[in-house]
């Protein structure tokens, strides 16, 4: 099976975000997401009620977004949309396992095959709390669309909102709380194992 017209749309919308996005954060991430490999499997199709909070989300997006806003949503259906976490494991909350989600492009799971960057979207509906967890990976979280309170380190609480950076070094300990609104954002992980179970608590 020959690579899918419908995945490049992805992968360019993937790449070309991070290489232009100016932010030196997300410049980090540049070596990695330009020498990806190109490597390509089919993946199937799995959903999930967060993918429908993408079009509401658009009342409060990053304009800089906007393309790769677009992209996902065309192509919502056709993703992959996963959780990290399971109801019996008991890491997270109910509210959370019911109210979000994620796609991965490019990584171990993505369309396109990758071990050294991990590259997607995510979404959380309102009033979700992600508890605090870390991980060995450096992570980074552009805003796409919405807000929420976000907890880095030993930093006080603080609120981002749409176009917003939140940078995460290895096994810094980090969460967030939405509040009235959907968030969606653009992630980046690298310099550790792209599908690490988090580790939560301080």
């Amino acid at each position: 099976m020959s690579v899918q017209i419908e995945d490049l749309e992805l992968l360019d919308a993937v790449r070309d975000f991070a290489l232009d996005h100016p932010h030196p954060d997300v410049g980090r991430f540049r070596a990695s997401m330009r020498a990806r490999c190109d490597c390509w499997q089919a993946v199937t199709p799995t959903y999930l009620a967060a993918a429908d909070l993408l079009d509401a989300s658009r009342l409060s997006i990053d304009p800089r977004a906007g393309t790769l806003m677009s992209v996902f949503e065309r192509h919502k259906k056709r993703l992959r949309w996963e959780q990290s976490y399971k109801k019996e494991q008991g890491l997270v909350p109910d509210a959370m396992l019911a109210g979000y989600g994620f796609a991965e492009i490019i990584g171990r799971h993505g369309p396109f095959i990758s071990e050294r960057i991990r590259a997607g979207i995510g979404i959380w509906g309102p009033n979700i709390v992600y508890p605090v967890h870390k991980h060995k990976a450096e992570e980074v979280y552009v805003l796409i669309a919405g807000s929420a309170e976000f907890t880095v380190g030993a930093a006080a609480e603080r609120r981002h909102s749409a176009g917003d950076i939140v940078y995460i070094e290895s096994n810094t300990p980090h969460g967030f709380r939405t509040t009235g609104q959907s968030l969606v954002v653009y992630y980046l992980w690298q310099a550790g194992d792209l599908r690490q179970q988090s580790q939560f608590g301080e």
